[in-house]
Formats: C-alpha cells, structure tokens, sequence
C-alpha cells in the first residue's frame, strides 16, 4: 500500500506512532485522514480511531497519559464509548463503533487502515447528519474508486434497515453545501464536485429504480 505521508503533520505522523504501538491493536484510522493517506487527494487534520468494543474512557485516559508523557494531552470531550481529545497539538477522537466491517483494516508504516469500503459507508452515514464540503469532496474521490453503483451494496451490508435514499437525498444537497477551502493535491484540484456528486445522484437512482421494478 502506497501511503501518502504528505498529507499529514510530522505531529500527526508521530502521535499515530505512538497509538499503533501502545493501544489496542483493534484499534483501526477512519474517516478523513485514512482517506487522504490511502488516495492522497488532500490535507487533514485530525485522527479519528475506532474500535468494535466499548472504551473504557478512564483507563484509556489514564493509558494516553502514560504514553505520552512528554507531551500534552488535554481532553475535549468524554462519552460511553467515546473519547474526544488533543495531543501535542492534534486532534484525536477514539470511538466504539459496533457497525459490520467490509473490509478487515490492514496495517501500514504506523496505521491500521479502515477499508475504502468502510471509508465510503462512514461518509455516507456522515453527510446524513452534515453538510461539510470535506465529505462531499471525500465522496467525490470516492466515486472514481469504485462503481458508484457498489455503494448501495455495501450500505444495504451494513445498514440493512436503513434506507439509502438518507444518503441520496443529502447528496442531492450538494449545491447548497458550503465551499470551505481544502488544501487539495494538485492532481485533484480540478475535481467538480458538484458535477460528480450529480452523476453518483442520477446513477443510484436509476440503479434504485432498476431494482425496486419502477
């Protein structure tokens, strides 16, 4: 696997270091920044970890402040199952997340890498609850990944009650999300996002429609 350490913060590089190393080898990177490692299409900031049992948020609290040692860990946020927090200047978020994994996370240099597939689900299910431009972006690189028409698949695994119009229908917002600035890879700055997020629309619908017999 090709990682693109460019997309990172040498903090971010080292903080993850320290995680693969000492926590929890469940423990598996998601969300934006797995992306941009595994695509290299853009910048992130933040490492979203996520495991398939429940956190024990003072032990873990207890276990970053060992490791890290050296450095600051300040707590944001603390949940069930959910520890939200900043070390050495980057923002970590440790989740349980119980949902079906398509694909096993693969390790890599110093990550355990949630699958495309998984990615792509998790975007989905987060442009239900959101409209941020990264997500549209994120999904946009996506669509050339992967048949469009997979997603629909892949969601009905995972999400076998849920209908997948939620998602649909959030896409189809697409014109009304806001254009935050990324900082994009060149070989991606061209990308319309607008115009492929269209195209993803019309393509799950019609495959929808070819399914359900309309």
């Amino acid at each position: 696997m090709n990682i693109h350490q460019e997309t990172i913060t040498e903090a971010m590089r080292s903080v993850s270091r320290v995680v693969f190393e000492n926590l929890d080898p469940e423990y598996y990177l998601a969300g934006g920044t797995a992306l941009a490692l595994q695509l290299g299409h853009r910048k992130s900031v933040d490492l979203d970890y996520f495991i398939a049992k429940p956190i024990e948020t003072f032990a873990l609290k207890n276990k970053l402040a060992e490791i890290f040692s050296k450095t600051t860990v300040e707590i944001l946020f603390e949940t069930k199952d959910t520890l939200w927090c900043v070390i050495d200047g980057v923002k970590v978020s440790f989740i349980s997340r119980f949902d079906t994994l398509l694909e096993t996370p693969q390790p890599a240099d110093s990550f355990r890498f949630a699958g495309i597939k998984d990615i792509t689900v998790m975007k989905l299910v987060a442009v239900c609850g959101r409209e941020e431009y990264k997500d549209y972006f994120d999904l946009a690189c996506l669509a050339k990944e992967a048949d469009v028409r997979s997603w629909i698949s892949w969601w009905q695994e995972v999400y076998p009650e849920q209908d997948i119009m939620s998602w649909v229908v959030a896409l189809s917002a697409v014109d009304s999300v806001q254009k935050i600035p990324l900082e994009i890879a060149d070989n991606f700055k061209n990308k319309n996002v607008t115009g492929v997020i269209k195209s993803v629309v019309e393509e799950v619908t019609r495959q929808v429609k070819l399914t359900s017999g309309v």
